[in-house]
């Protein structure tokens, strides 16, 4: 078992980022290719409860260039599931939970939370908790490096997504290329 945490600040109120962000369809297909760098996206299911809870189950194939020990796991296919739930109440809510599941049994879990902290007027602290599981060791740091990267790039495209109409603005100690909205750590 390992688990590891991101955490960056973003200039976007927490509800904000919910409401017009991580569940906008084209946000979430942008999100899956530029940084997740996906072959394929597919959204099997969503429900959305009066109450605002959801779930959301999709069918991705990553593209990725994976370890001998993971191509013996997972064989020639590559796609898993993601089962999500937003989940309003409870501890850090509300928050985004989902476990990736592979496309047949394997020794490998993948379980992420996402949350956003208020940090300040207009700003927050976008976190996210990875657990990843498995007995083989070179799977876990395949594993690990690959979703910090593309937790990295999904900072990125979210990024330009938050300013795509709006004047890119960099701050002061925001990071080369970003907008304000996730400045620099």
């Amino acid at each position: 078992m390992r688990k590891f945490t991101i955490r960056y600040p973003c200039g976007i109120e927490p509800e904000q980022y919910w409401r017009e962000v991580f569940f906008d369809r084209e946000y979430t297909e942008t999100l899956w290719h530029e940084a997740y760098h996906v072959l394929a996206y597919d959204l099997v299911e969503e429900t959305v409860m009066p109450d605002g809870r959801r779930t959301r189950t999709t069918r991705v194939t990553p593209k990725l260039d994976v370890p001998p020990a993971l191509r013996k796991q997972f064989g020639d296919s590559m796609a898993f599931v993601e089962r999500g739930s937003f989940e309003i109440e409870g501890q850090n809510a509300p928050k985004w939970l989902a476990r990736l599941l592979p496309p047949r049994p394997v020794d490998i879990s993948i379980e992420i939370e996402i949350r956003l902290e208020r940090s300040g007027p207009g700003q927050s602290d976008w976190i996210v908790e990875v657990e990843l599981g498995s007995r083989d060791h070179e799977v876990l740091d395949f594993l690990e490096r690959t979703l910090r990267k593309a937790y990295q790039r999904a900072i990125e495209v979210t990024a330009r997504w938050l300013h795509r109409d709006s004047p890119m603005s960099e701050s002061p100690g925001a990071q080369p290329g970003l907008p304000s909205a996730f400045p620099g750590p």
